[in-house]
């Protein structure tokens, strides 16, 4: 799961628009029972949806959900599947963690499990930094790959003095912290992190010391990953703590009935939920949330899905958090901006 990828999902509105989440063994191609359950989800939106959407319209999407299951079922797997498809796209896309297998037919697609599997993935970016040189590199749980172009590396000139080649690297880094806000592993000597990264102002995970003009990506991964482990792991805990001082400061809000008018307003800058709670429910005409477990159109399958949705889009953060951390907030609380 990517960042653009996800944004670009989350932008799409259209019905039906189909979600099928599934389990699969990792490192294997699809066994004969998970492409036995996939055809048989992929039958119940045929059945969800006849009668419902024009035949032709309905016989197109199914034919295109099981070509992207077919093609999907000659491919190593990770430990989940996601099959996105509506009339503008069709994608699969492969996941770290098990999830919750379910079929959704809404007008947006089930970006939840999507979220938690980008947020577990972590994607950071690692800047080595030296007197001559400042390399970018964009990594996951598996890998770092070096950014190059035009722009990177960045390499000083012989005439380029000291406070003119740490201005140039605080502008870069800056614009592409602009660009794409990740998070931030430095690796170099201490002195000239300190000195050449100080005024960047990127969130940091953590320092590897030493020069890596030349430390390839892998070396650099194995390096780096430790510090982005454990940067996740407080990831919880900095989430609850951001909560804390935005109800001191009166910026707080909890439950999903609270939430759900405040994340369509774009008023909301951290979303913290529980991995497990979902909620469908019918919105009234006032915006009101009537929980239900009818299968309908005019149903959404899972509004707390769709409140991640409108929290991304306007530029807000969502985090997902263990079961039960939300318990007393009616599992899910957010920070406003105001």
């Amino acid at each position: 799961m990517n960042r653009s990828l996800l944004n670009q999902l989350q932008q799409m509105r259209s019905y039906p628009s189909v979600t099928i989440l599934m389990n699969t063994t990792r490192g294997s191609v699809l066994a004969d029972e998970e492409l036995t359950n996939a055809r048989k989800a992929v039958a119940d939106v045929d059945r969800r949806l006849a009668g419902e959407i024009d035949d032709v319209v309905l016989g197109n999407l199914v034919d295109r959900l099981n070509r992207l299951l077919d093609q999907r079922s000659r491919t190593r797997s990770g430990r989940a599947l996601a099959l996105c498809v509506s009339r503008d796209i069709e994608v699969a896309v492969q996941l770290g963690v098990e999830v919750d297998e379910r079929t959704i037919i809404d007008e947006t697609f089930a970006t939840r499990d999507l979220v938690a599997d980008l947020n577990r993935t972590a994607t950071f970016r690692l800047v080595t930094v030296s007197d001559t040189m400042t390399r970018v590199l964009l990594g996951d749980r598996q890998r770092l790959v070096e950014q190059r172009d035009d722009e990177w590396p960045l390499v000083r000139a012989d005439d380029v003095s000291d406070t003119v080649w740490a201005r140039e690297i605080t502008e870069r880094l800056r614009e592409l912290d602009a660009e794409h806000q990740l998070p931030v592993v430095a690796a170099g000597v201490k002195r000239s992190i300190s000195r050449l990264l100080g005024s960047a102002e990127m969130e940091m995970i953590g320092e590897l010391h030493g020069n890596h003009d030349r430390s390839n990506a892998s070396t650099l991964h194995t390096l780096a990953w430790p510090l982005v482990l454990d940067w996740i792991a407080t990831g919880q805990q900095r989430a609850i703590e951001q909560l804390d001082a935005a109800r001191s400061s009166r910026r707080f809000a909890a439950g999903i009935d609270e939430i759900w008018p405040l994340a369509n307003e774009g008023r909301i800058d951290l979303l913290v939920i529980e991995e497990g709670y979902s909620l469908s429910a019918r919105i009234d005409d006032n915006g009101h949330l009537h929980p239900t477990d009818d299968e309908h159109r005019d149903v959404t399958a899972d509004v707390v899905d769709e409140a991640i949705e409108a929290v991304v889009q306007n530029g807000g953060q969502a985090i997902l958090v263990a079961d039960d951390a939300l318990s007393a907030e009616g599992r899910i609380a957010a920070a406003l901006r105001f």
